[in-house]
């Protein structure tokens, strides 16, 4: 027996892009290379975050090994972190919901408009 293959509705990559990942929908619809674009941009913002954290956190961070044994630690250099990069943080932020919002938007014409299947799909 072989089970009928059923359209999927345009839903299915504006949630997998807003849901999970943001250009996973792209993908799906069968638009890699808006696909990268999405993903790519959003993992660079990330990376460019979490660089920024790591490398304030290192400035930081006493010499002092007691210092270190303080339990406060963390959240003092939160703190610190946070107030000295207050204008990159908030940036950083509306740049990857802006992403997030536009692969959302981009998906859902994508998967209207097409109404097929990804070419990498083996049963197109």
């Amino acid at each position: 027996m072989t089970e009928k293959a059923r359209p999927r509705g345009p839903w299915r990559p504006v949630l997998l892009s807003g849901l999970v990942f943001p250009g996973l929908g792209q993908l799906v619809a069968g638009h890699p290379w808006r696909a990268l674009f999405f993903s790519g941009s959003s993992v660079g913002l990330l990376a460019a975050v979490v660089a920024r954290v790591m490398r304030e956190t290192q400035r930081l961070l006493p010499d002092d090994a007691e210092a270190l044994l303080d339990p406060a630690l963390p959240f003092r250099l939160a703190v610190e972190i946070h107030r000295a990069n207050a204008s990159f943080f908030f940036w950083a932020t509306l740049g990857i919901v802006a992403l997030w919002l536009g692969s959302m938007a981009d998906a859902w014409p994508t998967s209207a408009a097409t109404g097929r299947r990804p070419s990498c799909d083996p049963r197109s």
